[in-house]
């Protein structure tokens, strides 16, 4: 298994911003990215099945854990990431970073 620079774990300057789920993952990518308005539809159509993309998360998941979108606490030009965590017992266990700043 290789390492995926984008995974964290146990990360405590995470906010939690709303529950999601893979599919719900994907439509916030793509609103990030310009939506569907804004993008070609061939391009739409080449982003990663988001279950493939959250393999991590998802593989990691017990009964009673979520998803949930979020980001880090302090946002800055050039500070700051979104993303979304696996969430257990009300905290971010692993969180696949999604976006810098």
């Amino acid at each position: 298994m290789t390492h995926d620079p984008r995974l964290h774990y146990d990360r405590k300057d995470l906010e939690l911003v709303q529950e999601t789920s893979p599919e719900d993952f994907r439509e916030w990518v793509i609103q990030k990215i310009g939506g569907l308005g804004g993008l070609p539809r061939d391009l739409v159509d080449r982003l990663p099945d988001p279950r493939v993309e959250l393999a991590p998360l998802l593989d990691a998941m017990i009964a009673g854990d979520s998803l949930w979108l979020c980001r880090t606490k302090k946002m800055a030009p050039l500070y700051g990431n979104e993303g979304i965590a696996l969430v257990r017992d009300g905290r971010p266990i692993i969180y696949l970073r999604a976006y810098n700043y």
